[in-house]
């Protein structure tokens, strides 16, 4: 009940439960006679302030009667405790001691705890200093290459590619630096590749309408007649000109990813079959000679008029660009991952720095990739970009025959 007392006096809210009415009360201490408990000489020694078990300020109170006997606490008051008494209808029955805080009073005590207080202010002190201190350096550090980064943003948009951050820190800030840096040369390249794809397109097209352009007027000069072997010439010519047209919309259908496809299960040998057929009078016209080794059967889920598109291009490039006498070689063999197609062709080769270049737009070499052969080089970019819409992986190498080997990694069904 004292304790209860207490913890509602003191607002601590732990207070317990009171006893019941019915509940017997609890067992008044034994005194203690001139001779202490049971006999034994002297009363027992007070245990040390610091020695109670404190689990709060009510620890620190006690409660004696009026003979000094303790109700609540040690058995005798703390030395240095304060004393109110208790007084009923104007008697005092008991007292209440409470033990204060301890606290410094010897100079030496005093003159310690002063200069632990100045230490610890110094030391608070100097430790926000170097705080300050490293945050505006560790802000400066962060800092530079983000200002850096902005101003080379600022430059890119501007429409300086070859800006660069060239950071060598190997935090997350250097790795984004770094990052930023194979982007602006991302950029840089496609630029260049916009250039020169918008050169040689042009080119291109230039070529065709200048043939047209003379043709029409030397039969308007009346330097060639106008006969049947002039309007061949301007229908090969515009023929020509529909054609590239054509696979310039191809191809930009194919980078946009909007090039239509309709995946069934397909034979790939039957397209490969087909394929050869097809274009076995222009390569027999090119003085070629073809062997294929297909197997009976190699299932495939594909869209068999682009299959037929993309190996139509393939024998056309290897009949328009082989030297005569040569030979075609179509492989199709089963591999872990698929089916693996290879389509070789004898010389002239392609110099090993020009292979990976195959496949880009308009790309030619030089030694025999030229446009008297008529091509206009795409070709192999629209065969590999079909390649791709097929989850196929196509890849130009030195072929045996003494040509190029164009190898297609195709997914099984």
């Amino acid at each position: 009940r004292f304790r209860w007392l207490v913890d509602q006096a003191l607002g601590s809210g732990r207070g317990i439960d009171l006893p019941a009415p019915d509940r017997p009360p609890r067992e008044r201490p034994p005194r203690l006679g001139p001779l202490g408990r049971d006999g034994a000489a002297g009363r027992p020694p007070l245990p040390p302030p610091g020695a109670l078990q404190d689990d709060g300020p009510r620890r620190r109170y006690a409660v004696y009667d009026a003979t000094s006997i303790p109700v609540i606490g040690p058995p005798e008051p703390w030395p240095g405790s304060l004393m109110l008494p208790i007084e009923v209808d104007g008697q005092v029955v008991g007292s209440l001691h409470f033990l204060p805080l301890p606290r410094l009073e010897s100079e030496w005590d005093l003159a310690f705890a002063r200069s632990q207080l100045q230490i610890g202010v110094v030391s608070a002190l100097a430790v926000l200093l170097l705080a300050t201190l490293a945050s505006i350096w560790f802000a400066r550090r962060t800092a530079q290459p983000l200002r850096q980064m902005a101003a080379r943003t600022r430059e890119i948009a501007a429409g300086n590619y070859a800006a660069r951050i060239a950071s060598d820190r190997g935090d997350e800030i250097g790795e984004l630096a770094r990052d930023f840096d194979a982007m602006a040369a991302t950029l840089e390249q496609n630029r260049e590749a916009r250039q020169r794809w918008t050169a040689e397109i042009s080119h291109e097209l230039r070529t065709p309408v200048a043939v047209i352009r003379a043709e029409l007027e030397a039969l308007e000069d009346g330097v060639r007649p106008f006969d049947r072997a002039a309007v061949r010439s301007l229908s090969g010519e515009a023929e020509r000109l529909s054609r590239l047209v054509d696979d310039l919309y191809q191809l930009s259908l194919a980078d946009a990813g909007a090039l239509a496809h309709r995946f069934e299960d397909c034979d790939l040998a039957v397209c490969v079959r087909d394929a050869l057929s097809a274009h076995a009078a222009a390569l027999e016209r090119a003085g070629l000679q073809v062997q294929a080794d297909l197997p009976p059967a190699a299932p495939v889920r594909a869209d068999a008029g682009r299959v037929a598109q993309l190996l139509g291009n393939l024998l056309t490039n290897s009949a328009r660009y082989t030297d005569s006498g040569g030979r075609v070689r179509v492989t199709l063999q089963a591999v872990s991952r698929g089916w693996q197609l290879c389509i070789d062709d004898s010389a002239p080769g392609v110099p090993p720095d020009a292979l990976p270049r195959l496949f880009e737009p308009l790309y030619r070499v030089d030694a025999s990739r030229n446009r008297a052969a008529g091509g206009a080089g795409l070709g192999l970019a629209i065969a590999s970009r079909i390649a791709q819409a097929h989850g196929a992986t196509i890849a130009a190498e030195p072929s045996s025959l003494g040509g190029v080997r164009i190898r297609i990694e195709w997914p099984k069904a």
